[in-house]
């Protein structure tokens, strides 16, 4: 099985899939940029408010989120099934909770910064995978 994706932002690979939270009424599209080195999947802001997330409604991570670009809130989507599509078939991911992030920016600047955050595919699911990238595209195989 072979999950292709394409090649976005700064030459980063990305792959599309549909996210399903049943207990949040989340249904929509993503597009989530494959990062080795992220442990977990996480939703940016910016597709947080693109698809309806409610922060009020999830549970604040228990422990911070720390990137390249500093801490921040980190909230939990539970009980979330990704759904990629391949060759005319689907392929669902299971996962008990995904990182929904939050900034608190001081700045207009600092806003601007944080919204340009791409969403993730970290490890909790690419453990899954061989991970490949070409020239235009990114390649996740079982």
């Amino acid at each position: 099985m072979k999950i292709k994706g394409g090649i976005g932002k700064s030459k980063l690979g990305f792959v599309t899939a549909f996210l399903i939270s049943s207990r949040n009424k989340v249904e929509a599209p993503i597009r989530l940029y494959v990062d080795t080195g992220s442990s977990h999947t996480t939703i940016s802001e910016r597709d947080a408010e693109r698809i309806g997330i409610d922060y009020p409604k999830l549970k604040r991570a228990p422990y911070p989120i720390k990137g390249i670009g500093g801490t921040v809130d980190g909230y939990l989507l539970s009980e979330c099934m990704l759904v990629f599509r391949f060759s005319n078939c689907a392929h669902v991911e299971f996962l008990d909770n995904i990182l929904v992030l939050r900034h608190n920016p001081k700045t207009k600047e600092e806003h601007l910064a944080t919204w340009d955050i791409p969403s993730l595919l970290g490890c909790d699911i690419l453990k899954n995978y061989s991970v490949r990238f070409t020239y235009k595209s990114v390649i996740l195989e079982k």
